[in-house]
């Protein structure tokens, strides 16, 4: 009897040593939690910065004109064709982006994009290169409307996974263009940014089958980085999404605006930022840029706020690229888009 008590004894000390441990590692794990939180809070103002918005206009006309519908997510419109870059309007949360739990796109937001943003004569869809917060929603987009999806293998697996008709997307090679109304789409394949471990891009590599939804993010991987020319009779604009670039790749090439990606460059330094700036600003000859990709990409669609410090402090990088204006001829000007509103290019 007195084995048998010393048993039941033993047993529940046990039970309670375990309790008392998955307790402790709860509130531990709370605190991380609560720490990482309000570590996520921490970022500049978009008016930290220190850029004017964009000219807008209230309606279609004749003008060329672009929207900016968040991250690198751009629709362009002549009055008579559009297109748009990426069509990225599902926002993955930051514990999904954290934990790479499995995703699928946010339909009745892209429905919602699509009506409101008045995307009814959409041409072409080119994402920029293939990792999620660029290239989830192009199977959904080009599904809702008669539009081609242009890019590299990795983006035609991803609209295969969508079961896209295959008429409707094509595979282009570094250099090649496509005529759409009056619009002229020039693909440069460039590299991202080295903004992952080692100095290296974050998800490299291709997608080797199609992809279907739901799936991780780290599935997105870059496939080609490209910069996208989008040559117009009234003037070019080049996208430059991503802040990688290849030396003296865009020698030769000409536009009047750039819209710039920025995201990351705080971390790659002042330096890396300098020669961003020169080959794809100073070496096209622009004379305007349109900041991109300087937001949140985890915040609810049409909620503008900063990358969070954690990730990178986006007025440090503003201030770098102010300073290395001044220290050339100063004669470009940079500018905020301001959310869903077109902006006259040209």
């Amino acid at each position: 009897m007195r084995k048998f008590f010393l048993q039941v004894v033993t047993l529940t000390q046990a039970i309670r040593w375990i309790r008392n441990i998955v307790l402790a590692i709860g509130i531990i794990a709370l605190i991380i939690s609560v720490l990482l939180w309000r570590m996520w809070q921490i970022r500049d103002s978009v008016s930290d910065l220190g850029w004017e918005y964009s000219q807008t206009k209230a309606e279609r006309g004749d003008a060329v004109t672009v929207t900016w519908l968040g991250i690198s997510t751009l629709l362009f419109d002549d009055g008579e064709t559009q297109v748009l870059v990426d069509g990225a309007f599902t926002r993955v949360s930051p514990l999904d982006v954290i934990s790479y739990r499995r995703v699928k796109s946010d339909i009745a937001t892209i429905n919602y994009a699509l009506s409101t943003f008045s995307i009814d004569h959409l041409a072409a869809i080119i994402p920029v290169h293939s990792h999620h917060d660029h290239a989830m929603d192009v199977g959904h987009v080009a599904n809702r409307t008669s539009a081609v999806v242009l890019g590299s293998e990795s983006t035609a697996n991803i609209v295969r996974g969508a079961d896209v008709p295959v008429n409707q997307y094509q595979i282009l090679a570094d250099g090649e263009t496509r005529q759409f109304g009056e619009f002229t789409i020039k693909l440069v394949a460039s590299i991202h940014a080295p903004i992952g471990s080692k100095n290296q891009e974050i998800f490299p590599g291709i997608i080797e089958r199609p992809l279907r939804q739901p799936a991780r993010i780290s599935e997105y991987r870059t496939g080609v980085a490209w910069s996208v020319f989008l040559n117009h009779p009234r003037g070019t604009t080049l996208v430059q999404a991503s802040s990688g670039f290849i030396e003296g790749k865009l020698d030769g090439e000409t536009a009047d605006v750039v819209m710039l990606g920025i995201a990351g460059l705080a971390d790659l330094g002042r330096e890396y930022t300098a020669a961003f700036w020169n080959e794809t600003v100073a070496a096209t000859g622009a004379t305007r840029v349109i900041s991109i990709h300087h937001d949140d990409f985890t915040a609810p669609f049409g909620e503008v706020r900063l990358l969070p410090d954690m990730l990178d402090k986006v007025a440090k990088s503003a201030a770098w690229i102010d300073e290395i204006n001044a220290d050339g001829d100063g004669n470009v000007t940079i500018e905020l888009p301001p959310f869903g509103k077109p902006i006259v290019l040209y």
